[in-house]
């Protein structure tokens, strides 16, 4: 990774055909595209349909019925729903994750411990359920009924916790946000290049991408993090497991939309349809991204290098060659929305048949290592 940081540059898109202009820092839409308005249609109807028939909030009452009955009893804790299904960008038939604050519990064989008294309490009072643990660097139970996960568990994940609430309050700003990262999930899951826990994009680092690309428009549709930050966010403690028992949990960010949207520094409302928005959204190659002092620095790797503006560090590390692959698939996308292809044909599945994915694994678990220690870019 560069060690000298360059002058922040505006996030990019990609070469050929009309593409965002920088002015002043700031990204410039084009709205000279093929089928703009079919696009436009196209997006709203996958977002439909991706949140159709969902009973999302059902599916959280009955996990938390059902852990709050098998746990509580035995544990002295708090529960929190992390991921997707609490942070808004949840699509039809997404897992429920959920994270359990534990006091005294600060070790990964004390997060295994803590996931096989869960297993033995789930296991006595609902027989029909099937839970395995996962031991993991971040330890988690899946419960399936019958072949279906129907929610993972982890303990004491707190960082997961934060990271979750800043995405929902972002996108509880403005729908434009909600939609646009939801069908960017939808795509990057079809292609096979959202599992973090494959070395691919976590479902957080694309939203980073997403999040940096619409604060920097010419007319801002989020804020930049520093403007949201509350002033003694260096009090937070992010990792202790006893702030997070307590019954008001205060972040280190503004978390209402009012108080958020107050931050944009713009004159006039941003008024770019999702069409704007999707075509306009892209990624370098080479970067590390500083989401904090919203900046992008080059780097030498030919990767991405993706950090939390919350805890400093890179959120997931990924092997050259994996890159490389995902890399190629955005810029196919993108080729594809400029050629005016349907949003079905560029969301079309596609099956892994990667013949090197253990050699693929081995470097992403390697760079992870490496990378593991640092905070700041």
């Amino acid at each position: 990774m560069n060690s000298n940081k360059e002058n922040g540059r505006p996030f990019t898109s990609l070469p050929n055909g009309p593409q965002p202009k920088h002015k002043l820092n700031h990204i410039v839409l084009t709205d000279q595209f093929v089928n703009r308005e079919k696009l436009k249609k196209e997006i709203l109807d996958t977002h439909k349909k991706l949140t159709a028939d969902s009973f999302i909030d059902k599916r959280k009452e009955e996990i938390y019925f059902l852990l709050k009955s098998a746990i509580m009893p035995n544990l002295k804790g708090k529960i929190y729903f992390v991921g997707s299904c609490e942070n808004h960008i949840w699509i039809k038939n997404s897992d429920i994750d959920c994270c359990i604050v534990v006091e005294n519990c600060e070790d990964k064989n004390s997060y295994l411990y803590i996931l096989k008294v869960i297993k033995s309490a789930i296991n006595l009072i609902y027989p029909s359920l099937t839970v395995n643990i996962i031991k993991a660097s971040v330890p988690i139970a899946k419960i399936y009924r019958e072949q279906n996960n129907i929610c993972d568990i982890s303990i004491n994940n707190t960082v997961a916790i934060v990271n979750t609430k800043l995405v929902s309050s972002l996108c509880n700003t403005d729908e434009r946000v909600t939609i646009i990262n939801r069908v960017i999930k939808y795509w990057a899951k079809q292609k096979n290049i959202n599992n973090r826990s494959q070395g691919t994009f976590s479902s957080y680092a694309l939203f980073l991408l997403t999040y940096y690309f619409l604060q920097n428009l010419e007319t801002p549709l989020l804020p930049p993090y520093k403007s949201i930050e509350r002033e003694n966010a260096s009090s937070f403690e992010i990792n202790s497991e006893y702030f997070f028992l307590q019954d008001d949990v205060e972040m280190p960010f503004y978390t209402d939309a009012g108080d958020i949207k107050s931050k944009l520094d713009t004159p006039r409302k941003n008024e770019d349809d999702v069409s704007k928005l999707l075509y306009g959204s892209s990624c370098r190659n080479g970067i590390t991204l500083d989401v904090y002092n919203n900046q992008i620095i080059e780097n030498k790797d030919m990767t991405a290098n993706i950090f939390c503006p919350i805890t400093k560090r890179i959120v997931n590390t990924y092997s050259i060659n994996t890159w490389k692959k995902m890399f190629q698939k955005i810029l196919a996308a993108h080729e594809r929305l400029k050629g005016g292809k349907s949003l079905d044909v560029i969301c079309e599945e596609t099956k892994n048949t990667t013949p090197n994915r253990k050699i693929d694994l081995k470097d992403h678990l390697l760079r992870r290592k490496i990378f593991q220690g640092l905070h700041e870019p």
